[in-house]
């Protein structure tokens, strides 16, 4: 006996001293992560629709001396997992046991988000309340009173707006102070039997999480699939027999439980409520007169394409001058330097100034146009118009046999593939989840927009916005083809109805802005510093190589070396398409590793050779000459602003008539028709490779493989085509 209780005392101890672990639960777009973001000071990805957060996610900070965690949940309706969020949510309450639960609630949405309150409060743990987003329950006439929720919780309520910091440093205190169990749903005495007697049998289970025994009991009688699979699996096969004896006699006495329960909690949820609220006056808000343009079903896709337009003419305008400062007068003098600096090592001067630079660089150039695009895409997330998209989408998946949630991992893959793959787990059927997958590449993530930039600074420089945005919607359209033809045949399932969240819209932060912008910036400038930094060093000997007697290292015509000589063998399989030179199709290649290669192949092929030896340039005179560059960009740009929406331009607009080096030597290695299938191919072709492990990581290599063969064949055919019409038309 002694020794039991100095084992109980250590144990005390141990848990005292161990760091807190909080979860954050809440429904989607309550401001979950941003609460988290302003309370820890972490970069979380922020999101205005359900399906952002699809893994826990974890912060880490220091409060009141102690180390803290918070653990980010995805946003869940409910804790009877019927998507993927809610089974992670769920699973992780059931596994992490942890310390407290902090449950963020939707001001404006009260009995709505109660229903999942109830639901953490049959877990038996400490649990408070962060009331958020009350300016927006105000501003639809709502006066929320937080203490009478606290009252009728049993648990502590923190009035916050995330956003703007309000509240967030009260949030820890009253989670590690005063976080409590709470008063929940006494439900009818026959099920409250039931649950007593099954959780008297848990307690002889060691196995069973102590802090879950009386919600497991519930999901049982609930006849919840998911948990009774748990339980058989763990060999609990005496537990599940009395479960079902149970809901044989509650049966038997004319009472259906999942029915009982759900009730029980519905009708505390309206109680709670109308306590909280008790004189509501709503009244229609900003976001509600908005939606009556924004979802119109005649003018919403339209305004929709046309913002889509305007944030492409936003991006060229602002950035174009930042574009040829950066691949052109920073580039020749970072080679003035470069020279310079190696005059004493040729082999090395060659490397860095015939390849390093101009393919690097040529890369980092578009730094600018993504840095514009990622602030513009960013607005539109977070103020909420994006949510309005896909439920806008709605019909058009449905001729598919999705519905609108498909549309937010397309969405994200305009940003980037890889995330998009893995929000695709959002979706509830697995041949949706495939499908989804199966047909991402097509959209035009961020990495290939340098090549659209170049091209139509050399090709197109008067409709670059134009082209951009039309190969944007050329791989909409092409996807969603794809999409009715896999569906017909090889993924034959009819698609269901759409639950979409539609969170008012909001203002972003500029801050928040900013940051989102600038870290998937940062990511770019990071794969350009790896990635891409490798993949021009590689090429780089491969044009050393010789093929030909007589020659030596590094000494060799381009044509006539070893990548020069396997691309002239591919090049014919690309005559069709109007790009049957060598340099182009060398460039496709490395792109199969990330699609900004491309630039960057072009770039050290067109440019290598007359960068291979630049005069040397002194320290001050590059300074003058970087500065004198640097000055008029800015002044290019503050004078383009005004075209984004076709007002007088405030001085003279030259930026669509500068090239930059490469813009130029593409303009005469390619015509309009095509540069057009060029760039059509590139829109299509194989994913990168990193794409091509998430396929594979979620769906299977043989899936994974399978989309890049036919995307292989799409790309070759499209660009066939276009190139035909373009011929004739151009």
């Amino acid at each position: 006996m002694p020794d039991e209780a100095a084992c109980l005392d250590t144990l005390t101890r141990l848990q005292a001293a161990r760091e807190p672990r909080i979860v954050v639960v809440g429904n989607p777009n309550v401001g979950k992560t941003t609460l988290i973001n302003a309370v820890a000071g972490t970069h979380l990805k922020v999101g205005n629709w359900g399906g952002v957060t699809i893994e826990k996610r974890e912060a880490h900070l220091k409060h009141g001396g102690r180390s803290v965690y918070l653990l980010d949940l995805p946003g869940a309706y409910s804790l009877s997992p019927h998507t993927p969020e809610e089974l992670v949510a769920r699973t992780a309450l059931l596994d992490e046991a942890p310390d407290a639960v902090l449950n963020v609630l939707d001001a404006g949405n009260l009995e709505r988000n109660l229903y999942l309150t109830l639901q953490l409060m049959d877990f038996q743990l400490p649990v408070a309340v962060a009331l958020n987003l009350v300016d927006e329950a105000r501003d639809k006439g709502l006066s929320v009173d937080a203490r009478a929720l606290a009252r009728g919780l049993g648990v502590p309520v923190v009035e916050t707006v995330a956003s703007r910091g309000q509240g967030t440093a009260e949030v820890l205190s009253g989670v590690l102070g005063r976080a409590s169990l709470g008063i929940g749903v006494r439900y009818p005495a026959p099920i409250e039997a039931a649950v007593a007697d099954l959780m008297a049998r848990m307690g002889a289970l060691p196995t069973l999480p102590p802090h879950a025994h009386r919600y497991l009991a519930l999901a049982l009688l609930e006849g919840d699939p998911s948990v009774r699979g748990r339980l058989a699996a763990t060999g609990h096969q005496g537990l599940l027999g009395s479960a079902d004896a149970h809901l044989a006699a509650l049966e038997t006495g004319g009472q259906d439980a999942l029915i009982e329960i759900a009730e029980a909690r519905y009708a505390r949820a309206g109680d709670l409520a109308r306590l909280a609220v008790p004189r509501a006056q709503a009244r229609r808000t900003f976001s509600e007169r908005l939606d009556s343009l924004a979802l119109h079903p005649l003018l919403g896709i339209p305004l929709f394409l046309a913002l889509v337009l305007l944030v492409f003419r936003l991006t060229f305008s602002v950035a174009s001058p930042f574009v040829g400062l950066i691949g052109g007068p920073l580039q020749d003098t970072l080679s003035g330097w470069a020279s310079a600096l190696l005059s004493w090592f040729p082999l090395g001067r060659d490397l860095v100034v015939g390849a390093i630079i101009p393919g690097v660089g040529t890369v980092l150039s578009f730094l600018p146009t993504l840095l514009v695009l990622y602030l513009a895409m960013s607005f539109l997330e977070d103020s909420g118009y994006m949510a309005r998209a896909a439920f806008l989408m709605d019909r058009v998946m449905r001729g598919i046999g999705l519905d609108g949630r498909a549309f937010i991992p397309l969405i994200l893959g305009f940003g980037c593939n890889v995330p998009a793959v893995s929000a695709t787990r959002t979706l509830e059927r697995h041949s949706d989840r495939v499908l989804v997958g199966m047909i991402l590449p097509f959209m035009s993530c961020s990495a290939r927009l340098p090549v659209y930039v170049v091209f139509a600074a050399a090709l197109f420089p008067r409709q670059g916005s134009v082209l951009v945005w039309a190969l944007y919607v050329l791989g909409m359209l092409v996807a969603f083809a794809f999409a009715l033809g896999l569906r017909r045949t090889a993924l034959k399932v009819e698609g269901g109805g759409v639950l979409l969240e539609l969170p008012p819209y909001r203002f972003p932060a500029w801050k928040v802005l900013w940051k989102h912008a600038w870290r998937r910036t940062a990511s770019f400038a990071r794969r350009a510093r790896t990635t891409v930094m490798a993949t021009v060093a590689v090429v780089w000997v491969l044009l050393a190589i010789p093929v030909v007697q007589g020659k030596g290292f590094a000494t060799v015509a381009p044509q006539d070396s070893l990548f020069g000589t396997v691309s002239q063998a591919m090049s014919p399989l690309f005559a069709p398409l109007g790009f049957g030179n060598w340099q182009a199709t060398g460039a496709l290649v490395p792109g199969f590793i990330a699609k900004e290669v491309v630039v960057g192949t072009l770039g050290q092929i067109y440019l290598g050779e007359q960068a291979a030896a630049p005069a040397p340039l002194g320290v001050l005179e590059g300074a003058r000459q970087a500065l004198g560059a640097t000055w008029d960009a800015v002044r290019a740009s503050l004078q383009a602003i005004p075209t984004v929406i076709a007002l007088p331009s405030l001085g003279t607009d030259t930026t669509a008539d500068a090239k930059t080096p490469l813009a130029s030597a593409l303009a005469q290695a390619f015509t309009p028709a095509s540069g057009l299938a060029y760039l059509v191919f590139v829109l299509l072709y194989t994913p990168c490779i990193a794409t091509v492990g998430a396929l594979a990581q979620e769906y299977g290599r043989r899936v994974a493989w399978i989309t890049v063969a036919y995307q292989l064949v799409t790309a070759w055919v499209a660009a066939f085509v276009v190139y035909q019409l373009a011929l004739r038309l151009l």
